[in-house]
């Protein structure tokens, strides 16, 4: 234990292990189990393989259209995973999801970093813990997009504002490392998401400076050597993107997509006022019942500089997102390791239990989410598992609905320390549980990975066997594209009646688009078959599906044999 709690060297690297053990298990919960994701992680994956086969790390596209959405540096890191660990023919999605694993262990590391900085080591651990267990990092550990490796920058940049802010009250001076880290993770912040990170550190900085107006902390950053480092590091990519597309990346990336979500919900996603307020205590679990606790003290504590930066880093950004007319649940995720510092801060302090009303409503919080998720065992494979329901999920979802109850009862006493670790071990054990074990044998909801099989065992996959290109009509799933080649031909039915004539390939139709394939294949004097059918749910849009792979028969006039 002393190895923990004491103040030594070996004492301080044995916390950091133990988080980024900790933070890696759990972000690799999905990494390797869960089949490509539709929209955005496919969308993600095929343009990082453009990158690759096409040898041009600047424009960033998928198929044909230029994707002027974010930077590319989120393409660089997913392309340079993928010619490490594995290839482009091969398509293995978790090659292009270990960024985001490895972005969940880094800020894990930094939040601990903040905490140990702010109110000693033992909040730093249960600050970082708590934020390596949740739901959301979980989540997003697993998907090959921006949002981990956004807020690996952002709470590197944050802990480094801390460092020197916090050596310039006590009359220190401020570390250059820090400085160069500050700047450098802006950097990397800016060339995966584009301004958000800027948006966070800049209203966290104007938050600062109504507590310290004195400007000696804004030395302490090294603005000059900032702006030299942020050229340095965008400028070349910047012009570059700029020449490449005419212009037409920053139109559409600032005016399109940016500026757009703010008074707009762009592709459905919106939700009211509250919508992040609400979520936070699912998708920031293990913190659930320790979140209102930890707000308070830290509004109780607001005269101190620490608490003051956590909610100067927290409260201005949380209206923002609530402010912003498109909602997505990981758009707040940046902001949750104040929070968990704000939660951890609190237990150290021994105020978290005192205040009885909230004590026991954050158990009764905690337990309603827990007996939620221990419910979403069962329920997602009655709706959508193709096999018979085994006995042990009901096993798991007990388990874990009573791990949960056991865990509220400690909060509900009091004992916050240890509700707090076990809520920790049990979110990440519910993490496993869905991610590795329940999501990947949703049968009904793996179209994709089983469109690609199906074709791949009748020797028409372009990737293994070197057949013409797929056409897929009415499914045009960026999972699909994926897994089939970056040249999938999208077609409606009567198009890809007169594209299979004469070809060695697969034809996937779906249900919609079969009655004018075949009026055409009969118009066209040709005859198809279908090898295999596919069907389930389209959890993008949560329509039933139905997908007929044909190929030409032997008898039609322009039937080629199977190379």
């Amino acid at each position: 234990m002393q190895a923990l709690t004491g103040d030594s060297n070996l004492a301080r690297w044995a916390r950091l292990t133990l988080v980024a053990c900790y933070a890696a298990m759990t972000a690799f919960a999905g990494v390797f189990a869960m089949p490509p994701l539709d929209r955005d992680e496919s969308r993600f994956a095929q343009a990082t393989v453009q990158m690759l086969e096409s040898g041009d790390f600047v424009t960033i596209q998928f198929q044909d259209d230029e994707r002027n959405k974010k930077p590319a540096g989120i393409y660089w890191l997913q392309a340079l995973s993928v010619s490490a660990f594995s290839s482009v023919e091969a398509r293995e999605i978790w090659a292009y999801r270990l960024p985001s694993a490895f972005g969940a262990i880094v800020a894990a590391l930094f939040t601990y970093a903040a905490g140990a900085r702010l109110f000693g080591p033992g909040a730093g651990l249960l600050a970082a813990l708590m934020l390596a267990a949740s739901p959301a990092l979980a989540g997003e550990a697993t998907i090959a997009k921006t949002d981990a490796m956004l807020l690996a920058a952002v709470t590197a940049a944050q802990t480094s504002f801390i460092q020197i802010f916090g050596a310039i009250v006590e009359g220190r001076r401020s570390p250059r490392l820090w400085a160069l880290v500050f700047w450098i993770a802006i950097g990397v912040g800016v060339l995966i998401k584009g301004p958000i990170i800027l948006m966070i550190a800049g209203l966290t900085a104007a938050m600062m400076a109504f507590y310290r107006p004195k400007a000696d902390w804004v030395a302490g950053l090294r603005p000059v050597t900032g702006i030299v480092i942020l050229i340095l590091m965008i400028a070349p990519w910047a012009a570059a993107i700029h020449e490449a597309t005419d212009g037409r990346f920053f139109a559409e990336a600032i005016g399109g997509d940016m500026l757009a979500k703010l008074g707009e919900a762009k592709e459905s996603h919106s939700g009211p006022p509250g919508y992040y307020t609400v979520l936070v205590f699912v998708l920031f679990w293990p913190a659930a019942a320790l979140i209102l606790p930890g707000l308070r003290a830290a509004f109780n504590d607001r005269r101190t500089w620490a608490s003051w930066f956590l909610i100067a880093w927290a409260a201005p950004s949380w209206l923002v997102f609530e402010a912003t007319a498109t909602k997505l649940p990981h758009y707040a995720l940046p902001l949750y390791p104040a929070i968990a510092l704000m939660a951890a801060h609190a237990i150290v302090s021994g105020v978290s239990g005192k205040w009885v009303g909230l004590r026991r409503f954050g158990a009764a919080i905690y337990l309603v989410v827990g007996l939620m998720f221990a419910a979403l065992i069962v329920a997602l494979p009655v709706y959508y598992q193709q096999a018979p329901l085994k006995p042990y999920c009901f096993t798991i979802a007990a388990t874990i609905a009573l791990a949960a109850s056991l865990i509220a009862t400690l909060f509900w006493k009091g004992r916050q320390t240890e509700g707090a670790l076990g809520a920790i071990l049990l979110s990440s054990t519910v993490a496993w549980t869905l991610l590795c074990g329940v999501l990947p044998n949703l049968g009904q909801l793996t179209l994709s990975p089983r469109l690609s099989e199906a074709i791949g065992a009748a020797g028409l996959h372009p990737l293994r066997n070197g057949a013409d290109d797929v056409i897929l009509s009415g499914y045009y799933e960026p999972s699909a594209i994926f897994l089939l080649g970056t040249q999938t031909i999208l077609a409606n039915g009567r198009t890809a009646a007169e594209m299979l004539s004469n070809s060695n390939r697969a034809a996937v139709i779906e249900g919609r688009e079969d009655a004018a394939f075949k009026t055409r294949l009969d118009e066209l004097g040709e005859a198809a078959a279908a090898f295999a059918e596919v069907g389930g749910v389209n959890y993008s849009n949560g329509k039933s599906v139905t997908l007929k792979i044909y190929r030409m028969t032997p008898q039609s006039p322009n039937h080629q044999d199977a190379k």
